[in-house]
This record gives C-alpha cells, sequence and structure tokens, in this order.
C-alpha cells in the first residue's frame, strides 16, 4: 500500500534535491570555502557551527579568531544556513545566531541575531539551530528577511548614512557601521548604541521595531569621519523658565570630527523677574544744583517686590549761585573805608551783609545799587 506525501513534503523535497544539485555544480555563488565574521565584542576566540537544509542536515564547524574571521566549508551543502557562533567569556559560554541565503554572506552579528530570534517565533533558538526540518529552514530564512526588512525601516537614517539598502547584501558596509554601533538584543530589547559616545542610538522592542525610539542626534557621524571627543564651549547662558541654560561649542577636536556628545544644557534654579513698579512715593525734591536740575528719592514702590518702572526723580529748575559778601564789600564798600580802623569797621560791615543776605532773597540781593550797599555796610 502506498501512502502519497503532502504537497508542502513534496516540494520541500525538490526545493532541497535542486539546491543540492546546483551547489555540486558551483552554481548559486557556493565555492569551498565561505569567509565570515563575527561581531561578538569579545574579542576572544570561538568558533562557529553551520547548518544547512539537507535531508538529513549537515553540519559544518571551524574556529573563529579573536577578531571574530572564520572560514567556514560548504561544499555540497544546501541552503539556507543556520548560523551559530560561540565563545566564552568571564560570564559564562555566550552564543550569537544567524540564517544566510547563500554562502556570499555568513556573518553573524547582532543585526542577524535579532533577526533570528524574530524567525524562532517564540522557539528556543537553539532547538530551531539543531532540530529543525529543512522546511523549517526555509520559513526561518523568510520571516528573518522579513524582520530585517522592519530594521531597515526602524534605523532607516542609521544605515542611510553608511550606505546601506540591505544588510544582507552590503556586508562590507555593515562591518564598518558595527565598527562605530553596538548592535544587541536584551530581553526582547533591540538597543543600538554608539560605541565612542555611549549613545543610545535606537531603542525598541525587537518584536516590534516600529514603536522603538531612534535618536538621531546619537549617530555616528559616517564612514571615515572620526566622532568629536574633546570640546570648549562659550560660557552657559541666564537660566530659562525650563529650568535650563544652554552654551554652544566653539572647537572640538580631534580635527575633521563630527557629532560627538557635546554637553551644552546643564540644569539650574530660575528666579523668575519681579514684577515692574507702576506706582511710587517720594522724598522732597532738594535745593537747585548749578546743573539746573533738583533730585528726589524714591522711598516706596508698589507693586511690593517690584523693580524698575519709570520713577520720576529729576526735574529742571533756575540755579541762582550764593551771594559772596565779601566779594561785594571789596567791590563797593572798600575803597570807602581806608581810615585807621579798617580792619575792624570791614568786619562790621562783612557782618551787616550777612545779617541782611539772610532776610534778603538772593536776587533781590543782586539787585542793589552800590549806594543801598553802602547803606547796608552803615546799618549796626
Amino acid at each position: 500500500m502506498s501512502h502519497s506525501r503532502p504537497r508542502a513534503t513534496q516540494e520541500g523535497l525538490f526545493a532541497a534535491t535542486l539546491l543540492l544539485a546546483l551547489s555540486a555544480c558551483g552554481v548559486g555563488g557556493l565555492g569551498q570555502t565561505a569567509a565570515g565574521q563575527a561581531q561578538t565584542d569579545a574579542l576572544l576566540a570561538g568558533s562557529i557551527t553551520l547548518n544547512d537544509s539537507s535531508l538529513p542536515t549537515q553540519t559544518r564547524q571551524a574556529p573563529m579568531g579573536d577578531d571574530g574571521a572564520y572560514a567556514v566549508q560548504v561544499t555540497g551543502l544546501v541552503p539556507p544556513f543556520l548560523l551559530r557562533v560561540g565563545w566564552t567569556d568571564a560570564s559564562g559560554a555566550r552564543q550569537l545566531y544567524g540564517i544566510a541565503d547563500d554562502a556570499g554572506n555568513v556573518d553573524v552579528n547582532g543585526i542577524t541575531d535579532v533577526a533570528y530570534w524574530s524567525a524562532c517565533a517564540g522557539e528556543p533558538e537553539e532547538r530551531l539551530f539543531a532540530d529543525s526540518s529543512a522546511d523549517r529552514k526555509r520559513d526561518a530564512s523568510v520571516k528573518a528577511r522579513a524582520h530585517v526588512a522592519t530594521l531597515v525601516a526602524a534605523l532607516a537614517p542609521l544605515l542611510e548614512r553608511y550606505g546601506i539598502a540591505d544588510p544582507s547584501a552590503d556586508r562590507d558596509a555593515v562591518r564598518v557601521l558595527l565598527q562605530d554601533v553596538s548592535v544587541v538584543r536584551l530581553d526582547g530589547l533591540l538597543l543600538v548604541t554608539n560605541r565612542v559616545t555611549g549613545g543610545v542610538v535606537f531603542q525598541g522592542p525587537a518584536e516590534d521595531l516600529a514603536s522603538g525610539t531612534f535618536v538621531a542626534a546619537s549617530m555616528p557621524p559616517g564612514p571615515g569621519i572620526p566622532t568629536c571627543t574633546s570640546f570648549t564651549y562659550s560660557a552657559y547662558g541666564a537660566c530659562r523658565p525650563d529650568g535650563t541654560q544652554v552654551r554652544t561649542v566653539l572647537a572640538s577636536l580631534p580635527a575633521g570630527c563630527a557629532s560627538g556628545a557635546p554637553v551644552t544644557v546643564q540644569a539650574c534654579t530660575y528666579l523668575p523677574p519681579s514684577p515692574a513698579c507702576t506706582s511710587f512715593t517720594y522724598s522732597a525734591y532738594g535745593a537747585c544744583r548749578p546743573d539746573g536740575t533738583q533730585v528726589r528719592t524714591v522711598l516706596t514702590s508698589i507693586p511690593r517686590g517690584c523693580s524698575g518702572g519709570a520713577p520720576l526723580t529729576s526735574r529742571a529748575c533756575v540755579y541762582v549761585p550764593p551771594i559772596d559778601g565779601a566779594a561785594l564789600y571789596t567791590q563797593y564798600c572798600a575803597g570807602c573805608h581806608g581810615n585807621s580802623r579798617k580792619g575792624s569797621r570791614a568786619s562790621t560791615i562783612q557782618r551787616a551783609i550777612d545779617r541782611n543776605t539772610g532776610r534778603m532773597g538772593t536776587a533781590a540781593l543782586r539787585a542793589l545799587t552800590p549806594a543801598q550797599i553802602a547803606a547796608i555796610s552803615a546799618a549796626p
């Protein structure tokens, strides 16, 4: 009694057989070895394991240098490939995963790891790697590429800066990018950070990248451009109502750098300005001064605690110089009193002028005739 295979299984077997035949002929970019690199941030030697989509699965392993480089034999293997790099550091055994559609790009990094995690669809990562069927591997490859498409959309400004349209195809550009940023998945969260500044470029749920937050200001400046690490600044400005004060970057190092993380804002305590004064009480005006003005001072102002305003503390006046009695005597009297009692008489005349100066207005005294002055000087 014969049993027919399900249609999906028949198609899978046909595809696997076809790919195996093509690989044997050297078609599809498959060669003796496939060179790759793992971005682990560990600088520790490890190994790579590759499982193909043959029936049964074929496995290849190769050592990984402390720079993450490896070369794995792929002759006779059927893509897509499931990739796992492993190493051990102070925290224990570590792994990163990836899925490669062919041998053209078998790099493993944070981008491939989050795509692989998405393709697992809740299944343990190691189970998919070790126990999946050829059909499941192909399904995982489709899911991974779909997730990479959402990643490209979420990180569009960053990837465009590095000339990356498809991370699977633009391997060299991705390697340059990963020298400047770190891409890690932590408990379902995708975190992209600037390696120089530590600034967060992107943060969001790995399963819903569209809801993440992209911070363009934290991006590195791009391929071949150093990130600024040292800055000179202007002085901070006045404290603003939002409780901050800002300063500007005057210069940065190294030469030709861009971006970086200058500190241009700091917190401060904002003190609202006092209200303007609108009403005043004053002292009396003082005497007229030689400049033709007399002034007064502000005693109180309204509203309470106010400042400024427009108080009127000065006004114009006519300045009249004071009478100099001695000068009047010298001008009008001294010539007529040249007797032997000149000294005592002069003092008497001066005292008389001083007394009358106090009783008469200044303007009136200036208008006196010589005869009137003589009369005043003769007064007891």
